[in-house]
């Protein structure tokens, strides 16, 4: 059957038919998944950009709190700040020298360093969150000012 043998108010289209409907579906359905896609992935990044942050900032108050600590004193312990708790152990590496004087001789203080390992914790869990080593310096007092010998020149 031809169009010629339709009458004339059949010949000429009107409107959606059924196919081009189809195909409109067909595309908005593939927006909308490429939209929901790209959403979801942006949702993950700021989820794991927020622990990192978290985590940096735990790292960064743990040690902030590790610096006032002299790890000649006290070579191991443990704290609780806020939401985090850590523990600490400190190992020497060398051996307790004298402190140089300045211009010469002897200071007043005991100086070794120690391979310190900070464990981070959440507060509620006993799995560490994340754990770092790093170099310190421990010192305590060997004489007092009185007992120091003048510089002579």
């Amino acid at each position: 059957m031809n169009c010629k043998s339709l009458p004339p108010e059949f010949a000429v289209q009107k409107g959606f038919g059924l196919l081009e409907a189809l195909v409109a579906l067909v595309l908005l359905s593939s927006v909308g998944f490429t939209l929901l896609a790209w959403v979801e992935q942006n949702l993950d990044t700021a989820q794991r950009l927020r622990a990192h942050y978290q985590e940096q900032d735990a790292r960064r108050r743990a040690l902030d709190w590790l610096r006032a600590v002299n790890p000649m004193e006290t070579p191991e312990g443990e704290a609780k700040r806020d939401d985090v708790r850590f523990a600490w152990k400190a190992t020497p590496v060398g051996p307790v020298v004298a402190q140089a004087g300045y211009p010469a001789g002897t200071g007043r203080y005991e100086v070794a360093l120690y391979e310190t390992t900070i464990t981070v914790y959440r507060t509620q869990e006993q799995t560490p969150w994340f754990s770092e080593k790093l170099t310190m310096i421990g010192y305590r007092k060997a004489i007092s000012g009185s007992q120091l010998v003048p510089n002579v020149r």
